[in-house]
């Protein structure tokens, strides 16, 4: 009985190693931490979303909105993204990180066009959600990782009292291995 006990002991314990390594592996394929390259030919035309966006705003106002549109939606040729337990970073081309807390708390950061918003991040699984919030409007990057693990998607939501419509598009980035 003992050497029965003991071999079901180790097999148990054996598993549970197997089992482990084989969760751990899968967690660490799952995982968004790359770097990715713009593919155009997949990606929505962001000059053309801003457009049609603009396009029911009077003539004053139309081109100070496409404008700043513009400098807030640049097509972003790179994206690294790395995290850890507690944080999470995300650099695009050649800007500065953005690194905020993994959980979602908000932190002070100066946009592409100057203005100080709110940014926030929160990792889960294959995707990533990137909020910005100004006293302009707000902002959603969503990250999404492909099953394969070789193209992120960023859907891009934007939203502002100033707009007369919500600002959609996406942009396709394809893993550098």
């Amino acid at each position: 009985m003992t050497k029965f006990v003991a071999t079901l002991c180790l097999v148990l314990l054996c598993s549970a190693i197997f089992s482990s390594s084989s969760t751990l592996a899968a967690a660490q394929d799952s995982g968004l931490d790359g770097t990715y390259v713009l593919d155009q030919t997949d990606s929505d035309n962001i000059n053309e979303v801003i457009e049609t966006a603009v396009g029911n705003l009077n003539f004053v106002t139309r081109d100070i909105a496409r404008g700043r549109l513009k400098k807030l939606n640049p097509a972003y040729r790179k994206v690294a993204i790395t995290s850890t337990p507690n944080e999470i970073s995300v650099t695009v081309d050649n800007q500065p990180p953005l690194m905020t807390p993994a959980k979602g708390a908000p932190v002070a950061w100066v946009g592409p066009d100057g203005g100080k918003v709110n940014a926030s991040m929160q990792l889960a699984g294959r995707r990533l959600a990137q909020t910005f919030t100004s006293a302009d409007g707000r902002r959603v990057n969503d990250y999404t990782l492909s099953p394969d693990g070789r193209k992120l998607t960023m859907k891009v939501t934007e939203t502002s009292p100033q707009l007369s419509q919500t600002i959609t598009y996406k942009q396709v980035y394809r893993r550098v291995f």
